[in-house]
């Protein structure tokens, strides 16, 4: 297989695309399991189509950008996982292209391969959870295409262009599908003063164009009259909650402790390679940097799944190839990538469903699980207290609170004037139909707005009926 990839040609690409579907079909027996943060993207799509506002009255804190595609994709397919997941797979597909143009058309490497392109497809289909179509997935595109053009400028031999800019421009972009990406303007500036001549009106010019998309989305919000949620839901509200769990590390170690070990390989084989020039070597530690800040990106987005360390991919993939790459006999490489590509499949599959009667349940904290509505409840709009959202796969969620974390505040200070506001604006513009209060929180909610407590019977306990 490596020798087929070694030639660059349309074929190779046109394989790519069958390895792909190819992976994604042995799920077809039965789908990816559902997440509860992949449900919580359908559902802020959903409230947006209802008219609701983003982050005044829909609260997440998922990136604008990310919270619109997802409307989008709402608008057209309603909550259908599948097309989520197709759509993911499209971007997976893209992102494996584009990195194969930055490696060849930088020349990262000495020989022109689709190598990198499928140690990336196989890198980023180690857990089904990379497969999901998170904002960190959405965010690793535009921090491929700042990775290319930082690199772009240390390539360059008569210096630093002013189209530096346009690094600073894709993490800006980043940032507003996923705001822990923020992190790699840092990473930028870094390696452009390391490894190039940049002067201080360039690195003004990358700064500025860090934080152009970011401003023209303030004033979005700003003409709106929705700046402050902007701001305070979202934009500096960085770590709210961490969500650690032993399970959660437990699948990501899983998924990517080979890669790691065969990256670590990788990078010893680059390093000691003789017949790379003064670029390329500057190249392949700019690379290495670029990991270690996948870390604390990681690490700042307080939500622990293998979703949110995807930045860590392109660089694992890249010294993955190397270590093929360098391989000296043909027969030996061949068979440690075969044996390599099944391990990493199999460790995927068995993480979502059982193969052979092997199955490592992955990311078991976040599978929704079918929640047993009462069938008098059922086709009714719904509002659940609490981090558990899995009632709203099957029913419709009447209000905004999609986060508990966000909304929990509202919810456990019932004697704030502004809490008391908030939950009677929301629940007046979508009022629940049944309300399943989990948190035990309503009735001293409803002791301060006896206007809403008249509206509601209690049947049973922790269980609001509309009237």
């Amino acid at each position: 297989m490596l020798t087929f990839f070694r030639i660059n040609s349309i074929f190779q690409v046109i394989t790519l695309l069958a390895l792909l579907l190819g992976i994604r079909l042995i799920f077809i027996s039965t789908s990816l399991p559902l997440l509860t943060y992949e449900l919580e993207w359908m559902l802020i799509g959903e409230k947006l189509n209802e008219g609701l506002n983003l982050y005044s009255e829909v609260l997440t804190q998922v990136g604008p950008l990310s919270s619109y595609f997802y409307q989008l994709i709402d608008l057209w397919a309603g909550k259908n996982q599948f097309v989520y997941e197709s759509i993911a797979a499209l971007l997976i597909f893209f992102q494996t292209l584009y990195f194969v143009f930055l490696v060849n058309r930088r020349n990262l490497f000495n020989e022109k391969n689709y190598i990198a392109g499928l140690v990336y497809l196989i890198v980023i289909n180690a857990s089904f959870g990379f497969m999901k179509l998170s904002p960190a997935l959405m965010a690793n595109t535009f921090f491929l295409l700042a990775l290319n053009a930082t690199l772009r400028q240390i390539e360059k031999r008569d210096g630093v262009g002013d189209d530096v800019f346009e690094a600073g421009l894709f993490l800006g972009i980043a940032t507003l599908f996923h705001l822990p990406s923020f992190i790699f303007i840092f990473w930028a500036l870094l390696v452009l003063f390391l490894y190039t001549s940049i002067n201080i009106r360039q690195t003004f010019m990358v700064i500025l164009a860090f934080f152009m998309p970011i401003f023209f989305m303030y004033l979005f919000f700003y003409f709106k009259d929705q700046n402050s949620y902007f701001t305070n839901i979202w934009l500096f509200n960085l770590i709210e909650t961490f969500d650690f769990s032993i399970l959660s590390i437990k699948d990501i170690l899983l998924a990517l402790t080979l890669p790691l070990a065969l990256g670590l390989l990788g990078i010893v084989r680059v390093l000691r390679g003789h017949r790379y020039n003064s670029f390329q070597n500057r190249s392949h530690q700019l690379i290495i940097i670029s990991s270690f800040f996948a870390l604390p990106a990681f690490l700042i987005s307080g939500l622990y799944i293998p979703s949110n360390i995807i930045f860590i991919i392109a660089p694992l993939a890249f010294f993955c190839a190397g270590f093929f790459i360098h391989g000296k006999k043909m027969l030996i490489p061949e068979s440690l990538f075969l044996i390599f590509f099944i391990l990493v499949l199999m460790i995927s599959v068995t993480g979502a469903k059982p193969i052979l009667g092997i199955y490592s349940n992955g990311l078991a904290n976040y599978k929704v699980v079918e929640s047993q509505v009462a069938d008098k409840y059922q086709g009714k709009r719904i509002f659940v207290t609490g981090p558990h959202i899995d009632a709203y796969h099957n029913s419709s969620m009447a209000t905004g609170y999609i986060s508990w974390s966000l909304a929990k505040y509202d919810f456990e200070n019932p004697n704030n004037y502004m809490s008391l506001s908030n939950i009677y604006n929301n629940f007046k513009k979508d009022m629940p139909e049944v309300i399943f209060d989990k948190e035990n929180v309503m009735e001293k909610v409803f002791k301060n707005i006896p206007e809403l407590a008249a509206k509601y019977a209690k049947p049973e306990k922790g269980i609001y009926v509309k009237k």
